[in-house]
C-alpha cells in the first residue's frame, strides 16, 4: 500500500523526483552578476552632487554628441534646454500668486511666500534627483506649518517668521538625518489608506479656513476645525458681497479650467452635455489657447482678481480687504532662533518632513517612473532636507514638492533640475519689482487658490473601495479623518500611522493557518476553498501564510494541535503532521522554541511533526540554533518538499529526506561571506 501512495505521489507531484543539486559540502561561490541582484547599488560620494553626473550629459547632448550611457541614463526623457527655459520661467510665473497665497494659509506675511521660493529652490536644483519635480510651498505643509506654530502660540507676525524659519530647519535637520541613515524606507509605514483620508481631511480643514476671505468675513484664526466652522456660520450673516462676487467667481473659474482639462479625449468631449460646446481637437488654435489658459489659471485668477479690486476702488467699494503693505524690502538673512517653545516644534518637524516626503516622492516618482529615469530616494531626503536648512536662513518656511506645479512643469518640457533654477528667477524679478502691485491684491483673490488646491487632494471616492475592499482599512480611514477634524492634522496622521501599525501587528500574530489538500494539479491547498481535494493516510498537512515570530507561534501551536485532533478522529492511522514552510521566511529564538515545542506535544500523542518545504533563512536559523537536533531527538523529521514528507510518512528514509535540507544549510553557510559583501555601505 506504501508503494501505491508514494507512486500515486510521484505521478501528481513531479517534485518527487527532486534531488540535492549538488554533492553535499562542495562550495559554490555567489556569481559576481548576481551579488549586484542582491545587494544594489553602492554608494558613491559623487552622488551627494548630481550635477557630476547629469550636467555633463547635459552639455554633451546640447552639442549632438551623446553616448550611450547618457541615453540610457535619460530614458524616456531627452535633456532640452528649450523645454527647460519655457517650463521654468512658466512654472515661475505660476509660482508667484501661489506662494504668497499658500503663506496666507500658514498665517504668515505673505513675503514669508517669496523668501520660500528662492534659495530652496536652487538648493534643490542642485541635490535633487527627480528632474521634472519643482519644489516650494504646498497646501499640505503650509496648513501643518501654521497649525505647528499656532500649537506653540507664536501670535504675532515676527514671532511666526521666526518660529516658520525655525521649524524649517528642524525639517531639514530631521530629513537630511534620514538621508544619512538611509532611512527613506520609514514611510513605508505611512499606508495609502491612511494618506488619503489625512489629505483628505485636509483638504476640508483648507478650504474651511479660507472661506473668511472668500467672504470677506473677519474671524480669528482657531486650533480646531469645527471651530473655525462654527464662527464661520454665526458670522455668515456679515459676509460682504462684493467679496463674495469676486471670491466665488474666481474659485468657479478655476473649478471650470481643471474639469475642461480632465474632460477626456475628443470623442468623450463630443458626448458630454457641457464641454461639446468648448474645443474639442487639441490640434487646434483655440484648444491649445484654452490649454495654455487652463494651465496657468492661477496667474489668470490673480490679474484678474486685481483689476476687479481696482474696478471697485474705482467704483468706491472699498469693503474687499486687501493685502496691503507687504513691508518688503527684498531677501533678507534670518538666523533661526532657538527658545523654549523649539522643543515643541520637533514632532511637527518630524512629521512635515515625513509627509513633506511622501508628497515629493509620489508626484516626482510618477513622473520618473513614466519617463523610464531613475532617482534616488535616499537622496531626495538629502535634497529636501538641505533646501530647507538653506530657505531657513532666509526666512522661508518648510517647502516640499508640489503636484500642480510639477505637471505643468512637465507639461512645458522640463528636463532637468535646471528648470527649478530658472523658476527662482521669477521670484527674484516679483521680490524686487512686483510688490507694489501685489499688495493692491484683494484678499479674495488668493483665497480661491487656496481652496481650489485643497479640493484637489481631497478623494472621498477612496472610502468606497476601501470600505469594499478591507473593513479594517476602512475604520482607520475613517478614525484618521474624524481626529483630524476633532482635533488638528498631527493628531489625525499619529491616529492613522499607530492604528497602522497595530493593523500590522494584527496580522503578523493571526496569520493565516490552513490544513491543507491536494488538487488535481498536484499543489496543496486549503481545504475550505477545495473540500474536494485529496488527504492522504497517516498525515495532515498545515501551513502558515507568514513569518514565524513570537507573536504567533502559540496560535501556530493550538492550530497544529486541532488539526491533529480532528485528524485522529476522521482516521485513526494519522500518525504525522507536516508543517509546510514554503510561506515561512524566517523565524526568531521564540519560534525555534515553538517549533520543538510542538515537535515534544505531538511526540506524546505518540505522534511526529515534520517540516517541509525549508527555505534558507528558516533552516539556517534553526541549524544554529540546534532546532534540527531536538526535532530528531523527538521523533521529528526535515524534508526538502511536500513529496518527501509524503513518501517519509509511508517509509520513506529519513535520512534521504534531510539530506537535501543539510544541502540547503551548507549552502547558506559556504555563501555567507559571498553575500554580506554584496550589502550596499
Amino acid at each position: 500500500m506504501a508503494e501505491v501512495e508514494r507512486k500515486a505521489e510521484v505521478e501528481i507531484d513531479p517534485e518527487a523526483a527532486m534531488e540535492s543539486p549538488r554533492a553535499e559540502g562542495e562550495e559554490t561561490p555567489v556569481p559576481p552578476a548576481w551579488k549586484e541582484v542582491y545587494g544594489g547599488s553602492r554608494f558613491e560620494f559623487k552622488s551627494l552632487f548630481p550635477p557630476f553626473t547629469w550636467l555633463p550629459a547635459y552639455i554633451r547632448f546640447a552639442k549632438g554628441n551623446a553616448t550611450t550611457g547618457d541615453t540610457d541614463r535619460m530614458g524616456e526623457l531627452p535633456y532640452s534646454i528649450k523645454g527647460d527655459l519655457i517650463a521654468g520661467l512658466t512654472v515661475g510665473l505660476m509660482l508667484v500668486p501661489q506662494c504668497l497665497a499658500f503663506a496666507l494659509l500658514a498665517g504668515l506675511p505673505i513675503r514669508a511666500g517669496l523668501y520660500s521660493s528662492f534659495a530652496p529652490l536652487v538648493i534643490y536644483a542642485l541635490l535633487g534627483t527627480l528632474r521634472q519635480l519643482q519644489v516650494g510651498p504646498t497646501a499640505l505643509i503650509s496648513l501643518l506649518t501654521g497649525q505647528a506654530l499656532d500649537a506653540v502660540k507664536l501670535l504675532g507676525e515676527n514671532e511666526r517668521l521666526t518660529g516658520a524659519s525655525t521649524l524649517a530647519l528642524l525639517v531639514g535637520l530631521v530629513s537630511l538625518l534620514l538621508g544619512i541613515l538611509r532611512f527613506g524606507f520609514v514611510v513605508d509605514f505611512m499606508s495609502h489608506s491612511v494618506m488619503s483620508s489625512f489629505c483628505t481631511a485636509s483638504g476640508v480643514i483648507i478650504a474651511t479656513s479660507q472661506l473668511k476671505h472668500v467672504l470677506g468675513i473677519n474671524i480669528k484664526r482657531h486650533k480646531y476645525w469645527w471651530e473655525t466652522a462654527y464662527d464661520l456660520c454665526s458670522k455668515l450673516p456679515e459676509a460682504d458681497a462684493a467679496t463674495a462676487v469676486l471670491g466665488f467667481t474666481l474659485l468657479a473659474m478655476l473649478t471650470f479650467f481643471k474639469k475642461w482639462k480632465q474632460a477626456g479625449n475628443q470623442a468623450k468631449r463630443s458626448k458630454s452635455l457641457i464641454w461639446r460646446f468648448f474645443p474639442k481637437n487639441k490640434d487646434s488654435c483655440a484648444f491649445k489657447s484654452m490649454k495654455i489658459c487652463a494651465d496657468l489659471s492661477s496667474v489668470l485668477c490673480v490679474i484678474l482678481g486685481w483689476v476687479w479690486g481696482f474696478i471697485y476702488r474705482e467704483a468706491g467699494i472699498n469693503s474687499v480687504r486687501l493685502i496691503n503693505d507687504s513691508e518688503s524690502d527684498g531677501f533678507v538673512f534670518l538666523l533661526p532662533s532657538f527658545d523654549d517653545k523649539t522643543p515643541d516644534l520637533i514632532v511637527p518637524a518630524v512629521m512635515i518632513a515625513v509627509v513633506g516626503f511622501l508628497e515629493t516622492v509620489a508626484v516626482g516618482g510618477k513622473m520618473a517612473n513614466e519617463k523610464r529615469y531613475s532617482y534616488d530616494a535616499n537622496q531626495e531626503l538629502l535634497a529636501l532636507g538641505a533646501a530647507n536648512v538653506g530657505g531657513a536662513f532666509m526666512g522661508a518656511f518648510p517647502i516640499t514638492g508640489g503636484f500642480s506645479r510639477t505637471a505643468v512643469n512637465a507639461m512645458f518640457g522640463a528636463s532637468s533640475p535646471l528648470a527649478g533654477a530658472l523658476t527662482s528667477i521669477i521670484v527674484v524679478i516679483a521680490v524686487y519689482s512686483l510688490m507694489p502691485v501685489v499688495e493692491m491684491l484683494p484678499l479674495a483673490a488668493l483665497a480661491p487658490l487656496i481652496i481650489h488646491g485643497a479640493i484637489g487632494v481631497t478623494d472621498f471616492k477612496a472610502f468606497i473601495p476601501t470600505f469594499k475592499g478591507n473593513k479594517l482599512d476602512f475604520l482607520i480611514m475613517v478614525f484618521t479623518f474624524l481626529v483630524s477634524l476633532g482635533l488638528t492634522v498631527k493628531e489625525g496622521l499619529i491616529t492613522g500611522v499607530s492604528l497602522s501599525i497595530l493593523k500590522l501587528t494584527y496580522e503578523v500574530a493571526m496569520p493565516n493557518l490552513a490544513v491543507c489538500v491536494q488538487v488535481k494539479d498536484g499543489t496543496f491547498r486549503d481545504v475550505r476553498y477545495y473540500p474536494e481535494g485529496r488527504m492522504f493516510p497517516k498525515c495532515v498537512v498545515v501551513r502558515m501564510d507568514a513569518g514565524l515570530s513570537f507573536a504567533n507561534t502559540r496560535r501556530l501551536q493550538e492550530f497544529c494541535m486541532r488539526a491533529m485532533t480532528a485528524a485522529s478522529k476522521s482516521d485513526s492511522s494519522v500518525s504525522h503532521l507536516i508543517l509546510d514552510c514554503k510561506s515561512v521566511n524566517g523565524t526568531d529564538m521564540t519560534g525555534c522554541e515553538a517549533i520543538e515545542s510542538l515537535a515534544i506535544s505531538l511526540e506524546k500523542r505518540k505522534k511526529s511533526l515534520v517540516l517541509a518545504n525549508l527555505k534558507a533563512p528558516l533552516t539556517q536559523a534553526m541549524f544554529a540554533a540546534g532546532v534540527d537536533q531536538h526535532i530528531e531527538a523527538h521523533g521529528g523529521h526535515l524534508c526538502w518538499n511536500i513529496a518527501q514528507a509524503i513518501t517519509l510518512v509511508n517509509g520513506g528514509d529519513p535520512a534521504a529526506a534531510k539530506a537535501s535540507v543539510t544541502d540547503l544549510h551548507s549552502r547558506v553557510q559556504s555563501n555567507a561571506v559571498a553575500i554580506k559583501q554584496c550589502i550596499p555601505v
